[in-house]
């Protein structure tokens, strides 16, 4: 649908861009929690699931879109899981052998995809190759999987062997989460945008986009954690997932028992808390704010940043993005187990000054006009900012951009859905935007947050260049386990420090449930669901 916005009267304008969701993540690695649940287990139920978000894109290495990764893993699945402790588990692959530079896996024997052909080793090995050739843009080359890894299948013994150069203390968590796709999938990716092709429990029979989701229980599962098969009771037989993007609607559809899980935030949580439906809370980061470091924006001006950073209010914009329930942002990291994460990230972030926000751009030679904008060299100080969707962060950004005036910069506003702006950033171009409006969900190993603030990849949307991150990853990425901690946590520390990326602060999303057990909810496990009467 389109966008109706109103007119205002201060100087900062909204640009409308097509778009129907709010999501304000991206997802790397899940957060982790146990899912709730009373009452005696069903056989061949149904499970309503109301999603914020439409997916978009299903194809496993096309996206890091939270929403849609968690429609996946009901079709996809990984070499590995990781236990109740932290620690990997089998799945997909039954054992493997693995240094900061190779991992050998082996593979379960008798796991078919839902086609009903074999998982072979050639099969899972061309998931890896395909995903580092650079023609294919895959959005998790350089997240999961390290540009440079070659994988090799022994079809006679049944594994695959993954090399990189670079040594890499997390390398067998990270790639052994990629979701695996099956022959068909690969060959065609373009035709599995809304279609599964992969070893899951559940099959896709019907895909709406914008809608809804209908996923349908495979007969022949086998090969699930814990000895899970298509046989284990309390399974649903059909998994419905539907698009709704209002708060209040999917609050009441938990109400009157029509949804069975929807996360649902503040105020319209509280009517939730008062009926005692029980909900898991995990913390992430409500919004990071990314500058646009490319030459031909103004925000590769430091000072520029810096006064930007300087003259907002990360405090009172977090309550509003949060209804009056935000925190200070404790670290990047949201994703458990939380390796390496630091607790007080905010104590890095320049602190609020509007004062010497506006001195550094007198320094800088941005000189304020007669009409209060500022500019250099005739050159207008305007910046270009592009936000998720939702009531709460329209108020936010206008707010932001109020600040911002005040210290003679001229805004302009668009908003866009999480798939759009995903699409704008990933491209590869700078983008007509000079503030984007994300926050990257879940990431557990601080390796994974590299490419997206450092490096020519294309998660490197902002083109940030920060020596002192460099030399920090550098040393770390040479230390074992979590011996390189301090140098993790100093990196993430310089890229807030120097006004490259600013991180706005925590919010707490609760995912209620009702009608069914899991492991964990955020996101669901579908190996895991139990549901009840």
């Amino acid at each position: 649908m389109s966008i109706h916005l109103r007119k205002h009267s201060m100087r900062f304008r909204y640009i409308p861009i097509i778009a129907f969701v709010l999501s304000s993540t991206l997802a790397v690695v899940a957060c982790g929690s146990e899912g709730g649940g009373q009452g005696t287990v069903t056989t061949d139920g149904a499970l309503t699931i109301s999603a914020p978000t439409d997916p978009g894109n299903l194809f496993p290495p096309k996206t890091l879109n939270a929403t849609a990764r968690q429609l996946a893993v009901f079709g996809y699945e990984s070499l590995v899981s990781f236990g109740d402790d932290g620690k990997l588990a089998p799945w997909l692959a039954q054992s493997w052998d693995s240094s900061a530079t190779e991992v050998v896996f082996k593979l379960r024997d008798g796991v078919t995809c839902s086609d009903g052909s074999t998982l072979s080793a050639q099969m899972v090995a061309d998931n890896y190759t395909w995903i580092t050739d650079p023609a294919n843009s895959s959005a998790i080359r350089g997240v999961f999987v390290p540009p440079d890894l070659t994988a090799t299948a022994d079809s006679a013994a049944n594994t695959v062997t993954l090399k990189t150069a670079m040594p890499n203390p997390f390398l067998t968590e990270m790639v052994g989460q990629v979701l695996i796709v099956c022959s068909s999938g690969l060959s065609h990716p373009d035709e599995y945008s809304n279609r599964f092709d992969g070893t899951g429990l559940y099959t896709l029979t019907d895909a709406s986009p914008g809608e809804s989701y209908t996923l349908t229980r495979r007969s022949d599962y086998t090969w699930g954690p814990g000895g899970t098969t298509s046989d284990t009771p309390g399974l649903p037989m059909t998994v419905t997932v539907n698009v709704i993007t209002n708060n209040v609607t999917r609050a009441n559809l938990l109400l009157s028992g029509e949804t069975n899980l929807a996360t649902v935030t503040m105020p319209d949580s509280e009517r939730l808390e008062t009926a005692g439906m029980p909900g898991i809370s995990a913390s992430m980061l409500s919004a990071e704010l990314f500058f646009n470091h490319d030459d031909a924006h103004v925000t590769a001006d430091p000072a520029v940043r810096m006064a930007l950073v300087r003259s907002t209010n990360t405090e009172e914009i977090a309550d509003i993005l949060t209804g009056g329930n935000g925190s200070p942002a404790q670290s990047f990291q949201s994703g458990l187990p939380k390796t390496c994460a630091l607790e007080d990230l905010n104590s890095s972030v320049p602190s609020f000054d509007e004062q010497d926000a506006s001195r550094i751009l007198d320094a800088a030679g941005w000189i304020m006009g007669p009409d209060g904008l500022r500019s250099k060299n005739g050159r207008k100080l305007t910046v270009n900012i592009l936000h998720l969707q939702g009531s709460e962060r329209v108020a936010a950004f206008e707010y932001l951009a109020s600040q911002w005036k005040k210290l003679g910069v001229d805004v302009v506003i668009q908003t866009a859905d999480s798939p759009v702006i995903q699409s704008i950033l990933f491209s590869g171009n700078s983008g007509n935007w000079d503030v984007v409006d994300l926050a990257i969900g879940g990431v557990s190993f601080p390796s994974m947050m590299v490419p997206f603030f450092s490096g020519a990849g294309p998660q490197n949307f902002a083109k940030i260049k920060n020596p002192a991150f460099d030399l920090n990853v550098a040393v770390a990425m040479n230390t074992l386990g979590l011996e390189g901690c301090p140098q993790w946590q100093e990196a993430e520390r310089a890229i807030v420090a120097n006004a490259d990326v600013l991180p706005i602060g925590w919010s707490s999303t609760v995912a209620y449930t009702d009608g069914f057990t899991a492991r964990q909810v955020i996101p669901i496990e579908p190996w895991s669901i139990r549901t009840t009467e």
